[in-house]
């Protein structure tokens, strides 16, 4: 079953469904009543899950917090994203296409906007008061007659800077990040009763919010790097739910490290997609970056086991991707392989395939191959 990341923005003063924490100076936080969902879903309850989360939630600058992308969601690299609108006024379109296609300056990725064609990113603002994203290449398992992204408190009269501030952020997860509370390293001091006490205020259970909040992704399925507290996907938080004494205003812009750390995800000067022919010569590549992801195709003629494997003197992680969808994983390894290297073994149908390899440490680059070989 195609399970699908939906993440929303918050809203702000004069925009969505707004609450306010308190009137200290640390403190004049907004607070949605939408969530920024971190919940994977079925797609048959995407539609009507709508649980609320306190907007604005930025953290605490303590050690190991990272910026971070799920690595099984990026686009493969050098793709054109056809992104349409599905309804809207068309001067708040022409002002969100704007603003996405800063993007396109931080990646190796292309923004085109089409009017009637098929597209990966679709565009709403019919669903008001609530901001919303799929997560990268969770968007090909929306049906095409939904909306991958939603805006919805954008009017023509709302303020530039809340335009870039949603605008970028929603479009962020449309590339694969994903918030800073989610990443595997960190350890946010929440005031945990106090988190509860809130959220049961909302009608959430101790288990949604441990699910929703305190659980994290899983590490290997991450890229991340140092924390960052001015990254357009950081929202702010009062330290009224914290353990300690720490505020952090909106963020609206793409920070430096959110554009360094992108660049990595996309990289300009590295190949796109790459083949690689099963029971063919290995092809030999190279990490030459921190936290970059290379990805490979090949196509499975005939059912069969498929031994993947990487070889070399980096420690890299292995993901196998379909079939005949590149969002779908289907297995991942790290160390099965000789040395540090990574083996997989499946028995797979006739289809399209993909591969992603990284290294193990998010810091580190070095060189390796790739192959692929088939037995019947």
């Amino acid at each position: 079953m195609s399970h699908t990341y939906k993440i929303c923005s918050p809203s702000v003063p004069g925009g969505g469904a707004v609450k306010v924490l308190n009137q200290a100076s640390s403190e004049q936080m907004a607070v949605s009543e939408r969530v920024d969902n971190v919940r994977v879903l079925p797609l048959s309850e995407l539609a009507n899950h709508r649980e609320n989360m306190p907007g604005g939630f930025a953290f605490p600058g303590t050690t190991g917090h990272k910026a971070m992308v799920s690595t099984l969601k990026l686009w493969d690299n050098g793709k054109t994203l056809r992104v349409r609108f599905v309804d809207g006024d068309p001067e708040v379109q022409q002002k969100v296409e704007a603003i996405a296609r800063e993007w396109e300056g931080e990646t190796n990725l292309t923004l085109k906007f089409v009017r009637s064609d098929a597209a990966e990113i679709r565009i709403s603002f019919a669903e008001k008061g609530f901001s919303w994203s799929a997560v990268g290449t969770d968007a090909r398992t929306v049906p095409n007659s939904q909306a991958t992204m939603n805006y919805g408190w954008l009017e023509p009269s709302t303020a530039m800077r809340e335009y870039q501030r949603v605008v970028r952020h929603e479009f962020g997860h449309a590339l694969g990040m994903l918030h800073e509370h989610q990443n595997p390293t960190g350890s946010i001091p929440w005031d945990k009763p106090k988190v509860y006490a809130y959220y049961a205020q909302q009608g959430w259970t101790k288990e949604d919010v441990d699910f929703n909040i305190f659980d994290v992704v899983d590490e290997d399925s991450t890229n991340h790097t140092s924390f960052d507290p001015t990254s357009i996907m950081q929202y702010a938080v009062p330290d009224s739910l914290t353990i300690g004494s720490f505020a952090i205003g909106w963020n609206t812009d793409l920070s430096s490290l959110d554009k360094q750390f992108m660049r990595l995800q996309y990289p300009k000067n590295a190949p796109g997609l790459q083949e690689v022919v099963p029971n063919g010569n290995r092809v030999e590549a190279d990490l030459a970056a921190s936290g970059e992801v290379d990805t490979y195709h090949f196509e499975a003629a005939t059912a069969g086991t498929h031994i993947l494997t990487t070889q070399g003197p980096s420690d890299t992680v292995l993901t196998l991707h379909g079939p005949n969808d590149p969002g779908a994983v289907l297995a991942w390894d790290d160390d099965r392989g000789r040395g540090t290297n990574a083996r997989i073994v499946r028995k797979l149908l006739p289809g399209q395939y993909w591969l992603s390899v990284r290294h193990k440490d998010t810091t580190a680059t070095g060189t390796y191959s790739v192959g692929v070989t088939t037995r019947r």
